[in-house]
């Protein structure tokens, strides 16, 4: 169970330098022998070691104890509790005949879920790390994640899966009143009920470069793998990762389709690169209060948009008003029209974490959260996300 945990976990471990096990540090070149079935055994449990080896060196390297300490329990395993909400907003410009009004009408769709409670299990061996959590109140979803940490830098890969069927949009232009040719200026919120689902998944990648690698440890405010004894901080380096993928292209989402300008699914994908201070302050024994904050900078932001053609644009653009509801199911049609993608200016993001920690004897309490930002501007579309956690945490080390 223990190699299943480790093998998994060195995914991540494998961008900080894994394809080094291979190299004979002898010769300095790449082993290609033939070999038996019996030698490939082997040779697995060798890179195996070897690997094993490589994580404890960097677990326990150049720090100084004074500051850091290593448990000698090289295992944690812990249950947690996740509060958690995403909020998508957008901003949308459509031909105002297709919804009863003169000119364009400005669109303000929100999908913000409910603040989502779930209850996961973390496994770490020494740096390395791996959760998972569902959802059991709020919307329907699930969180994935890894991570590896060294003394000098950390990893971080999350996956987070969402479901939500009550957006809101907001509409702002001239409304006809009355099935009259009189217009007034209105601007309201409709609350949609769909039957079909607003599917979500966002992926993060992030690392961080430490400065101050001797005293300052990021994996004893997030991973608990090791004790900050004394106060310390670190400048620190980051890169960041994000992709997104919104997406309610289905036929009974129709109407909400065509007030979002025909749009029914949004992909984005950023790529981040900032720097920032991180400090562990430790006001008694056991005690961890740690905060970082790193604005970055957007060098790629691309976003890509499908859109969709539908029986309802057909009734809206009808000289007579049909209800789409009135529509026999088997003469509803929905068919995809085109897509279109976009590269979007340089901008400034940000990403904050705060964490507090309890360590007694084997045992450790952890409560932590972090927050992110992602924007986005296509056409006569654009957007922004926020997404942040708490997550609760009580584990032991074994």
């Amino acid at each position: 169970m223990k190699r299943l945990l480790i093998y998994s976990c060195l995914t991540l471990t494998s961008l900080m330098g894994y394809a080094q096990l291979d190299v004979d540090l002898d010769t300095g070149s790449t082993r290609q022998e033939t070999q038996t079935p019996s030698a490939e055994g082997k040779n697995k449990n060798k890179l195996f070691n070897k690997a094993k080896d490589f994580v404890d060196k960097r677990w326990v390297k150049n720090v100084d104890t004074l500051y850091i300490q290593n448990p000698k329990q090289v295992w944690r395993i812990s249950l947690d509790s996740y509060l958690s909400q995403s909020d998508l907003q957008m901003k949308s410009t459509i031909d105002g005949e297709n919804i009863g009004a003169e000119g364009d009408v400005r669109c303000k769709p929100q999908i913000r879920t409910d603040v989502s409670t779930s209850i996961g299990v973390r496994v770490g061996y020494k740096g390395l790390a791996a959760h998972y959590a569902f959802n059991v109140a709020g919307d329907k979803g699930r969180d994935f994640s890894l991570s590896s940490s060294g003394t000098w830098y950390c990893v971080h890969f999350r996956l987070h899966e969402f479901k939500t069927k009550e957006p809101q949009v907001k509409y702002e232009g001239n409304f006809y009143q009355d099935d009259s040719d009189e217009t007034k200026w209105e601007s309201h919120t409709d609350k949609w009920i769909l039957t079909s689902p607003i599917k979500a998944k966002t992926m993060v990648l992030d690392g961080y470069y430490i400065f101050n690698k001797r005293r300052f440890s990021y994996k004893a405010a997030y991973r608990q793998s090791v004790i900050q004894k004394r106060s310390a901080g670190s400048w620190l380096a980051g890169a960041m990762f994000y992709y997104s993928d919104f997406r309610f292209d289905d036929v009974a989402n129709a109407q909400l389709i065509l007030n979002m300008g025909d749009v029914g699914r949004i992909k984005q994908w950023e790529a981040n690169l900032g720097a920032g201070y991180g400090y562990n302050f430790v006001p008694a024994k056991g005690w961890l209060i740690s905060a970082m904050a790193m604005p970055m900078v957007t060098l790629y932001n691309r976003v890509k948009t499908y859109s969709y053609d539908s029986y309802v644009r057909e009734l809206a653009e009808a000289e007579e008003w049909l209800d789409p509801e009135d529509v026999a199911p088997e003469d509803r049609w929905f068919n995809e029209m085109d897509t279109d993608a976009h590269n979007n200016r340089i901008r400034l993001n940000f990403n904050a974490r705060l964490s507090l920690t309890y360590n007694f004897d084997r045992y450790f309490v952890n409560l932590n959260g972090q927050f992110y930002n992602f924007g986005y501007h296509h056409g006569n579309n654009s957007g922004r996300l926020n997404d942040w956690f708490a997550n609760v945490a009580f584990g032991v080390r074994l």
